[in-house]
């Protein structure tokens, strides 16, 4: 006779081994479903992707019209020496505020002063797009240069393109 220590060996022995499946076709299926849910239901972001770019014009660069004279401008466009492509300087102190505002090298007071002056302006352009670039000090806060944009906007300016401040550059 067999000892109980020798049953429980024997028993262990003749248990079959269970196999677990993994059933990989319904999960392969699955994933290929959802694969096709977010390639159909994809849309790209058209208002945040694009990226309006007003690129200065030369004026040596431009071609004349046959007919136009040296003295002459075409009926409709602006004079030849006023800009279309203007720089606003803002230059800040060491806690951000603005210390000095500057359109085209000319000082301006304040925010409203440079809306009003840029309103002028682009009413002698006769309505040739006015673009602003803003060279605004590293250290100017976000409050300051949203407020000058939106005197920019409020003026009827076309575009105002953002720059950094040009450390070799003078005020």
């Amino acid at each position: 006779m067999l000892g109980p220590e020798a049953m429980l060996r024997s028993r262990r022995k003749k248990a079959p081994e269970e196999t677990v499946e993994f059933p990989v076709a319904p999960m392969l299926d699955m994933s290929f479903q959802l694969l096709a849910f977010f390639i159909l239901t994809f849309q790209a972001p058209s208002g945040e992707s694009r990226i309006d770019l007003y690129l200065p014009s030369a004026p040596a660069a431009l071609i004349a019209s046959p007919d136009a004279s040296p003295g002459r401008t075409r009926p409709g466009s602006m004079a030849p020496d006023l800009e279309t492509d203007l720089v606003v300087r803002a230059e800040a102190d060491e806690l951000g505020d603005l210390v000095s505002l500057s359109l085209q090298g000319s000082e301006v007071p304040d925010a409203g002063a440079l809306r009003d002056r840029l309103r002028r302006y682009r009413e002698q352009l006769l309505g040739e797009p006015v673009t602003i670039r803003l060279v605004a000090d590293d250290r100017l806060r976000y409050e300051e240069a949203a407020r000058i944009i939106g005197a920019c906007s409020a003026a009827g300016v076309d575009a105002v393109r953002l720059a950094g401040s040009d450390p070799g550059a003078g005020p």
